[in-house]
């Protein structure tokens, strides 16, 4: 492909080394063809951004120019025969390795880094920690990702035992939050001491328990304002059911 070279030294801006590149093309269009997704066009065409070297390396190779000139603005422009093989084959391994490295916001993950983890089903399900919300079968919204040495090693647990979902209200207050995010351990489905999501009828809870004697079960909240009652297991089958241990809990600061 060529492109006029006209004044290119007295042109060392980025932004101007792309026109020379783009020429009677529409910039859009021209970034499409070369690849190049939207969002990091417009940061380097109307921002002034200079792309990172995997982007810069398929400019340079698709027109054939050098990278240092269009980079940093040395001449010559025009790459010889054999830097653009050399170009061409740095293009194509940043090619092969643009599927790890994401968007432009994202940082590089090397080989075998996602292995190092397992990915638990997030439900759209609240458990309330203040009044009940119906619980129904639910798909999974998305994948949260948690180290499987974390997993195995700390909690003890499978991931195929794990669930990802939220709290809903105030009545845990000063442990829990409204709208934190709350792991639970499915298997762990014997009323003890801690913190528990419980169905009760068509609700479902995240409540603090303590197991009696008599086989009976204290159910607690934090927050004072609520009141702490029993639930007699016997009696109440069918109605009561422990979903499963909370073994983490995540939040937003801000």
């Amino acid at each position: 492909m060529e492109f006029y070279m006209e004044n290119s030294l007295q042109q060392p801006d980025f932004r101007q080394r792309l026109e020379l590149l783009i020429g009677a093309e529409k910039p859009y269009a021209w970034a499409a063809r070369m690849g190049i997704n939207k969002g990091s066009f417009t940061n380097m065409w109307y921002k002034g951004g200079v792309p990172r070297l995997a982007t810069a390396q398929k400019i340079a190779s698709s027109s054939g120019c050098r990278l240092e000139w269009l980079l940093h603005g040395e001449e010559p422009a025009q790459a010889d025969a054999a830097a653009g093989a050399a170009a061409e084959e740095i293009a194509v391994e940043a090619a092969r390795l643009e599927p790890m490295r994401g968007s432009e916001d994202e940082h590089f993950v090397p080989d075998g880094v996602r292995e190092e983890f397992c990915f638990i089903p997030r439900y759209n399900l609240r458990a309330s920690a203040g009044f009940g919300t119906a619980a129904c079968d639910e798909q999974p919204l998305f994948y949260m990702a948690f180290r499987r040495y974390w997993v195995k090693n700390h909690l003890n647990a499978s991931p195929r035992d794990l669930a990802v979902i939220s709290v809903k209200g105030d009545s845990m207050s000063g442990v829990l939050e409204d709208r934190d995010t709350i792991l639970i351990n499915t298997a762990e489905r014997h009323p003890g001491e801690g913190l528990f999501v419980i169905r009760i009828g068509e609700d479902i809870f995240v409540k603090q328990l303590q197991r009696l004697p008599g086989g009976a079960v204290q159910v607690k909240s934090a927050n004072p304002l609520y009141e702490t009652f029993t639930v007699d297991l016997a009696r109440a089958a069918g109605e009561f059911e422990v979903i499963g241990r909370v073994v983490w809990f995540g939040r937003q600061i801000a």
